[in-house]
């Protein structure tokens, strides 16, 4: 990544236009023939046919144009772990993937955890960025704390329950409900990491990955999707719950139809089961850990019927070194963000997942639930940020050839077909075929309550 410049302008006005003529756009329930013309940043026109000239042109007869992947849940890390990933790296892999907005997680090095915090982290990543990078907070229970952070442009605060970022004693409901109050006195939805760690029994005898992961039961998980459901329906603030890997959290969430909550899945939890842990085991562990065959199937069938709100990646690349530790040492996480899109459209392919279903996944409810009002659509007036596919390209997932700096998948191998043509953001052209051609700094910083 050393060959690429930043960019100098942030003016909409410097923006070049850009012509995608003659593509199979996404419309609400299908795709039609015709042409986006971008200008300034921002869709100006979408039209059967377009005479106009532009700056740049785009012939895409063979591609579909989709709405910018959003992805709110990744860790870019930077800063003191930039030796596992940093913003450059990070947004290019989402650019690769065909992410134009992502949304990172606190629990960084120096942890997000205040309004100085976020800002300095702002700053760190403005020049760096290639795609539209905002930010979480950690959860605190002071308000005035946490309405800083809101101020600062915090997406939301993350209560991660097995291990707070911000000392937090999460066992004590007063504590959780302090919290719980502060998010809704600041208007802040709060993104929850629901595992309760009481619930998982003591053992020091863990020689496998496949041990670790049964050791991790999902009870500790549903205990805990529970807690926040009871403390949270008097209160009545925006809940969040990441990464949920059971149905029966799904059916928990869900049997509340309320608009103040959501849920989110991610690729690993709906295509791979606890049977992947078994060789090698590091490549697939992460927590939530993966559950069994039946859950798998059964997470997969409540996705295709609209049950979960939004998929994310939670994109959190370590190094090699870091993960090929035996079980009670190795990091939890892997790189997703090129992964994700391929795998789903993988899916479209074979008929097991609609593309408009993929869409409200990965674009059009992430846009909702972070507030992003011009972004998830393509509509006259919506920002410029798009994705073209070749749905029918095949492919394979090599680790080797990712922009992260994570190379290993638990999907290494897998083939698949549906591929990221071109990645546009802000209407300039970030990733086509393969490589990076935008500038870091190409990327704005998002901020939350800000159009």
């Amino acid at each position: 990544m050393k060959h690429l410049k930043r960019s100098k302008s942030d003016n909409t006005s410097d923006l070049p236009s850009l012509l995608i003529r003659d593509a199979q756009i996404w419309t609400k329930n299908d795709t039609t023939r015709g042409s986006i013309l971008v200008e300034h940043g921002k869709i100006r026109r979408i039209a059967r046919s377009i005479t106009e000239r532009a700056d740049e042109e785009i012939l895409a007869r063979r591609l579909i144009v989709l709405p910018g992947l959003i992805d709110g849940h990744v860790h870019l890390r930077d800063m003191k772990l930039s030796y596992k990933e940093d913003f450059t790296t990070g947004t290019a892999a989402a650019a690769a993937g065909g992410f134009t907005s992502v949304i990172d997680m606190p629990n960084s090095l120096p942890p997000t955890d205040s309004a100085e915090r976020l800002r300095e982290r702002a700053e760190r990543a403005s020049g760096k960025i290639l795609v539209n990078v905002g930010f979480h907070s950690a959860a605190l229970n002071d308000y005035d704390e946490v309405r800083g952070m809101k101020t600062a442009g915090a997406f939301s605060m993350k209560l991660y329950l097995p291990s707070p970022i911000a000392p937090l004693d999460i066992d004590d409901d007063k504590v959780v409900v302090q919290v719980l109050n502060a998010a809704k006195q600041a208007s802040l939805l709060l993104t929850v990491h629901a595992e309760d760690m009481t619930k998982l029994p003591r053992t020091e005898k863990i020689t496998t990955f496949a041990e670790l992961v049964r050791l991790r039961r999902g009870n500790a998980e549903t205990s805990a999707v529970r807690r926040i459901l009871r403390l949270q329906r008097p209160i009545g603030c925006r809940v969040h719950f990441c990464h949920v890997s059971l149905p029966s959290s799904l059916s928990a969430i869900s049997d509340r139809a309320s608009s103040r909550l959501s849920s989110e899945i991610t690729p690993h939890h709906i295509l791979l089961d606890e049977n992947h842990v078994k060789t090698p085991g590091w490549k697939a562990w992460m927590v939530p850990p993966l559950r069994s065959g039946k859950d798998r199937r059964n997470l997969f069938r409540a996705m295709t019927m609209g049950i979960p709100t939004i998929m994310a990646t939670d994109h959190a690349p370590h190094t090699v070194k870091e993960k090929a530790q035996p079980p009670r040492e190795s990091s939890p996480g892997i790189p997703g963000l090129e992964t994700a899109l391929p795998l789903m459209l993988t899916m479209v392919n074979k008929g097991k997942l609609s593309l408009g279903r993929l869409v409200s996944l990965l674009a059009t409810n992430p846009a909702k639930i972070f507030d992003l009002r011009s972004k998830g659509r393509l509509e006259n007036g919506a920002d410029g940020d798009l994705v073209l596919v070749d749905l029918k390209k095949r492919g394979m997932v090599d680790p080797a050839r990712f922009f992260s700096k994570a190379h290993y998948s638990p999907f290494e191998g897998w083939k698949t077909q549906g591929v990221v043509h071109t990645t546009i953001v802000n209407g300039l052209v970030v990733y086509r075929e393969g490589e990076i051609v935008g500038k870091p700094g190409g990327g704005k910083i998002l901020k939350s309550g800000r159009r």
